[in-house]
């Protein structure tokens, strides 16, 4: 359990860098991500370039984290600027509910794509149903995940629960580590279609998607609705030949909601601007479009993103008020 947000030592949000020798100040922006075997972190790192690329004065970092929960607690905290959660994640720590104690002051800055929930085994292996879960050692992904967090809702929504199976908190890499030498049955990796950790384990072993009925995933979906139906198409991995249906959960990048709103038009005029540059991490990026970005419905989006879809067509950097967030120092 963390300790409460308003308790903690947090971080000015306007932190200024001085560069030695000119007086100047450069904004230094932190993006809590994942681990770096998910999607998560490369996105971060994109953005970090685009953003240090573009907006004057603005540098920006992508910061390996345990994952969503840990991001929306440490942007909330104001020990980092931006975060990438999943949506179920986000809606909880806005609400106050599940495993947040109190509402977490987000916005969202923009959707960027959904995570595919992929339940994986090994071919052999017996496990081909939520059901044969049962008594099995399972990966639920990193502890402060949302990986855990879907895991989590997906067993305990389906009738099992922790006691019901041999869980272990694992990173993807560890997962996939557990799975090819059989000290693991069964493990959970959420992220975008395609994600380097399933398709590598494709390669080298015979691994198993573990399909949900329609009936499961309609119970699901009654009681997460950031939970949606997906289908992984067929040979989207090494070896499976047909197609799976699975969970997709959406991803959105947010920001505490005290950041300036020019800061916020910025970077989210930026990121809208250049998707071209941010497709190059995963084609799953194709999905970060205006159109998509009200799939958080529950979480309200910041008053400088509500700008930007307003006037679509003002300059992202030059006419943003960025500037007066990096004022020469005096002295």
């Amino acid at each position: 359990m963390y300790q409460p947000l308003f308790t903690a030592i947090t971080l000015p949000f306007l932190t200024f860098t001085l560069l030695a020798g000119c007086g100047q100040s450069e904004r230094t922006l932190a993006i809590a991500t994942g681990g770096p075997a998910g999607l998560y972190y490369p996105f971060g790192g994109a953005m970090a370039s685009l953003w240090s690329q573009v907006l004057p004065g603005v540098n920006a970092k992508a910061e390996v984290t345990g994952g969503s929960v840990t991001n929306v607690i440490q942007v909330a905290r104001k020990e980092s600027d931006l975060g990438i959660a999943m949506a179920d994640v986000v809606s909880s720590a806005y609400a106050g509910t599940g495993r947040f104690p109190e509402p977490l002051p987000l916005r969202v800055l923009f959707t960027a794509y959904p995570n595919i929930v992929h339940m994986l085994s090994l071919r052999g292996s017996g496990v081909q149903s939520i059901a044969d879960l049962r008594g099995k050692r399972v990966a639920l992904g990193a502890q402060g995940s949302g990986t855990s967090v879907a895991a989590i809702n997906i067993l305990t929504g389906l009738g099992l629960s922790l006691d019901d199976i041999a869980p272990r908190y694992l990173s993807f890499g560890e997962t996939t580590s557990g799975l090819k030498d059989g000290t693991l049955d069964a493990g959970f990796v959420v992220g975008g279609l395609g994600i380097a950790a399933v398709t590598e384990l494709a390669v080298t072993r015979d691994i198993e998607i573990i399909a949900l009925t329609d009936t499961e995933i309609a119970q699901l979906v009654e009681l997460y609705p950031a939970y949606s139906g997906y289908v992984v198409p067929a040979n989207t991995y090494n070896g499976v030949s047909k197609a799976r249906q699975t969970l997709g959960i959406w991803s959105a990048v947010v920001v505490h909601e005290a950041m300036p709103a020019a800061l916020a038009f910025a970077l989210t005029c930026t990121a809208y601007r250049d998707h071209a540059r941010l497709l190059n991490v995963s084609p799953v990026v194709k999905d970060m479009t205006l159109a998509n970005i009200h799939q958080l419905a529950a979480v309200p989006l910041h008053p400088g993103t509500l700008r930007y879809l307003r006037n679509p067509e003002d300059d992202c950097g030059d006419s943003t008020g960025v500037g007066q967030l990096t004022q020469p120092a005096t002295g």
